[in-house]
């Protein structure tokens, strides 16, 4: 003779289990789901520009630098990318990846000293929206272009 209790525990199990592939089904649907993706949000950013002097004259060997602004923990800081120079045209080409940023700080610095004149520093902001990104796809945000230009006061000797 058959204990009772068996009998019952295995109905139960039965049950429980029916119920947990019932429930394990109903998880997974048709709809198409976007797939999992693995990486960092990029983008790539192409500055240019010139950079001339009060008589319109090209300026080279400024460095121009990017300062790409970040946000997080309730914060925000600038990392700064590799400086180029501008070429004996004064023109300047800046290329590079990075994460995706609503601002980049571009300043320009005479470092040559005299040589070619000794030039005030400046800079400039530039304040990106979503409309800059171009090509998005996945974590590619896309790439931004943008062009700048300075125009460098001479500094002024201090006697």
């Amino acid at each position: 003779m058959k204990n009772p209790n068996h009998k019952l525990l295995k109905v139960a199990n039965w049950l429980l289990g029916g119920i947990l592939a019932l429930l394990g089904f109903s998880a997974c649907n048709d709809e198409k789901e976007l797939p999992l993706m693995y990486g960092t949000p990029h983008a790539n950013f192409t500055i240019k520009g010139k950079v001339v002097n009060d008589e319109s004259m090209p300026i080279p060997d400024i460095e121009i630098k990017c300062l790409v602004e970040h946000h997080g923990d309730n914060r925000s800081w600038f990392d700064t990318i590799p400086a180029v120079s501008t070429s004996s045209a004064g023109t300047f080409t800046y290329q590079f990846e990075e994460f995706p940023t609503d601002k980049l700080r571009i300043i320009a610095t005479d470092i040559d000293g005299p040589q070619n004149g000794s030039y005030e520093k400046d800079s400039t902001d530039l304040t990106l929206s979503d409309n800059d990104y171009k090509g998005r796809d996945g974590w590619y945000r896309g790439t931004v272009e943008k062009e700048i230009n300075f125009n460098l006061k001479k500094k002024i000797k201090n006697e």
